[in-house]
């Protein structure tokens, strides 16, 4: 492979010279193609199975939640070709050099999640190709390394790759909807007569917002080597579609099926889905196609790297601002290491698969949320939106930036409000109760408000 394919840039900014890259679709196509995934359906069968919510009612929440959960990433993606900055670089300047090691520590957290519970997906769909002949665990292993090659190589592969990757998978999911369509006529029919209660649509709220408002902490990494003149609405617009298409559409999908499956009119589905493994349930939907049903698993399962590699990338980036030392290393060594923590806990995880998913994302969305809050109130009310404040100079120097002490204490104040209202499958704070979990919604307007006055009193104090 020609060197030039091979980046060692790491997370420090890039000069104007190296921001050569004119193929804005690709901000589309990288993200349609890392939601076009059985992961993402996975998350829509959710609202059935734990939240017991009917199949419209699922739909509703899916369709509407991440038009708000789908935009922040979105609007932070604009910083990237703007700045030619990372995501958690640019979070110095409103947490600080040091005190940006902990939404770096938690991006870290939350890149190893993902790429766990897509390897754990990626693998039950290839053990339904053949059933005992290929375990789960071997399943989940082809996918992590085939993923770590592919973000070992960095920018210019992987959207070269995701430009073409999700056609395949596009029509793989048609043919899904085909042929499981004879069978979601059973879908409506569940919990049709149970009405919806604001607990359980609340939480499954903060389970279709955690999958996506996640990207905020590295969507701005996917767009850093484009030309900085690119427009800004370009941008957002590009990466709204690529976020929002494929995660409405494959998550109602999701939901249809897993109606469908609980309803108890269809008992081969029932069956199938048994702990929620959707490797299953689509291996007996597709039954009908035989030998080519079986082949269309290896593309789901194989799909899943399309996630799993340049969420390994930004794993690369994300590290070298919680250990600086190792912005000294070449980035394409760092992969490695992010493939050795999670692939043991994909193996150790991969048994109780469907509860391990629901808690892990919602998880992602009260830490994003948080995040996500102080890095926009810094930009629109500190720096007036204006991309000419952020020295890119000072980026890496710990004197010359904020110290921090405003974005730490309303993180903290944040999070102490998450956890008064999370409600989880294992883990539910005191307030979630009477109501569901509001976690992320609290967590995000006490971490906004509280940063607002703090940084203000920073900025008097210490100048910066």
């Amino acid at each position: 492979m020609r060197s030039e394919n091979i980046e060692a840039h790491g997370v420090g900014p890039l000069v104007e010279e190296q921001r050569t890259d004119a193929h804005y679709l690709s901000n589309f196509t990288i993200w349609f193609t890392m939601n076009l995934t059985i992961a993402c359906f996975s998350t829509g069968t959710l609202g059935p199975l734990y939240y017991e919510l009917s199949m419209r009612d699922s739909f509703l929440v899916i369709a509407f939640c991440n038009l708000f959960s789908c935009g922040l990433p979105a609007y932070v993606a604009t910083f990237g070709p703007r700045l030619g900055m990372r995501t958690m670089g640019i979070a110095r300047y409103s947490f600080g050099y040091y005190p940006a090691i902990l939404p770096a520590l938690l991006n870290l957290v939350s890149f190893i999640g993902f790429c766990a519970v897509n390897s754990i997906v990626a693998g039950q769909v290839l053990a339904a190709v053949n059933p005992g002949g290929l375990s789960v665990n071997a399943g989940i292993a082809i996918v992590a390394i085939v993923s770590m090659f592919i973000s070992f190589c960095g920018y210019r592969v992987l959207h070269m790759i995701e430009r073409w990757a999700w056609l395949p998978i596009l029509i793989s999911f048609i043919l899904l909807a085909a042929f499981g369509a004879r069978q979601l006529d059973a879908a409506p029919s569940f919990a049709s007569d149970v009405p919806a209660t604001a607990a359980n649509v609340l939480s499954f709220i903060s389970i279709v917002v955690g999958f996506t408002i996640s990207w905020s902490g590295c969507s701005a990494d996917f767009c850093t080597y484009m030309r900085p003149e690119v427009g800004s609405m370009r941008v957002f617009v590009l990466t709204f579609l690529g976020l929002y298409l494929p995660c409405a559409i494959i998550q109602i999908l999701g939901a249809a099926f897993g109606a469908a499956a609980l309803s108890g009119l269809v008992p081969t589905w029932e069956e199938a889905f048994a702990d929620g493994n959707v490797g299953s349930l689509a291996g007996v939907a597709l039954e009908p196609l035989h030998g080519f049903g079986k082949f269309l698993l290896v593309l789901f399962s194989l799909g899943m790297i399309s996630n799993n590699a340049p969420t390994q990338y930004a794993f690369s980036l994300s590290i070298q601002i919680v250990f600086p030392f190792l912005t000294r290393l070449p980035r394409f060594f760092l992969p490695i290491v992010g493939t050795a923590i999670y692939l043991p806990i994909a193996i150790a995880a991969a048994a109780h698969f469907a509860a391990a998913l629901s808690n892990f994302l919602g998880i992602l969305g009260y830490w994003s949320s948080i995040f996500v809050a102080i890095l926009l109130v810094e930009h629109f009310v500190f720096r007036k939106g204006r991309f000419s404040s952020y020295d890119l100079a000072i980026w890496d120097r710990s004197s010359k930036l904020p110290p921090g002490l405003a974005a730490l204490f309303a993180s903290l104040c944040g999070a102490a409000f998450v956890v008064l209202g999370m409600d989880q499958v294992a883990i539910s704070g005191p307030d979630a109760h009477a109501g569901g979990d509001i976690g992320f919604e609290t967590g995000m307007a006490v971490a906004a408000v509280v940063f607002v006055p703090c940084r203000f009193l920073e900025k008097r104090v210490f100048g910066r």
